[in-house]
């Protein structure tokens, strides 16, 4: 198993075998959670992958059973410190990511165990086959802490629609995988037990396609799509940029980490 070693631990392990790159998110004291170090792993892991013809199937997963609690807050913590630049270039370090993970070229499958919250939400937006734990938790909880859930807003409203996408994230609430399926989310939900079968069974589905006619199939789905993503990029970074320093945002972070409720809730 090799390191994608971008900071002094491997946040991200890749695997390859058989055809198959299986990337697993490596930073179990945060929860797998989204940070800087974490995403530029991920790029540079689909980055090698992307033009390597042996590769046929990608498989995102994280470990010690849990996908990922969402972007890390301490660095979202770091935006006040920040210039409004080194927001932007952090929030389009996100975007980068899911755009990514939305034009890949070869199939990405996303394993979805215990929870997947904020932020890696846009993981599973951007991926073409979503395999949940039935007991996976999930919420789009950034109104909560005073953010804004802008870099991964294009992806899911391409996903799931204005409507879901409207009730999920000004509410916050936490959701089971069984609605996650209902509204397209998630693809198939089942039994922990039962999930690497089946995504052993996947992936020789997809490894038994013609791998040009899936990248131009998924790039003309891409066409096709209601939404214009690139249009949409400099306004969601913006937003988000925005929101992390903004006063809300920080009480919102602050009061996260203090473990109170925010002022806005008193």
């Amino acid at each position: 198993m090799a390191s994608l070693e971008c900071s002094i631990q491997p946040l991200v392990e890749l695997n390859q075998s058989n055809g198959i790159s299986r990337l697993l998110l490596n930073d179990p004291t945060k929860r797998n959670a989204l940070s800087k170090g974490m995403l530029s792993c991920i790029i540079k892991g689909l980055n090698k992958i992307k033009n390597d013809n042996r590769q046929k199937v990608v498989v995102i997963r994280g470990s010690q059973g849990v996908f990922s609690s969402g972007a890390d807050l301490e660095w979202m913590q770091q935006g006040l410190n920040q210039t409004e630049e080194e927001n932007i270039a952090d929030a389009n370090l996100f975007y980068e990511t899911f755009e990514l993970l939305n034009n890949f070229p070869k199939p990405v499958i996303m394993w979805v165990e215990k929870y997947a919250m904020g932020g890696a939400l846009g993981l599973l937006v951007t991926a073409d086959y979503v395999v949940a734990d039935k007991d996976a938790r999930m919420a789009f909880s950034e109104v909560k802490l005073g953010l804004v859930p802008a870099t991964i807003a294009p992806f899911v409203i391409n996903k799931i629609g204005s409507s879901q996408a409207r009730a999920l994230m000004l509410s916050a609430t936490p959701f089971s995988a069984k609605k996650a399926r209902q509204i397209g989310l998630v693809h198939e939900t089942m039994a922990s037990k039962d999930i690497p079968a089946r995504i052993d069974e996947l992936c020789e589905t997809f490894k038994g396609n013609s791998p040009q006619a899936m990248a131009t199939t998924k790039q003309l789905i891409n066409q096709l799509a209601i939404v214009d993503l690139s249009a949409n990029k400099e306004t969601c970074v913006t937003q988000i940029a925005k929101a992390r320093s903004s006063t809300e945002g920080v009480e919102g972070v602050k009061a996260f980490f203090e473990k109170r409720l925010p002022e806005w809730n008193k």
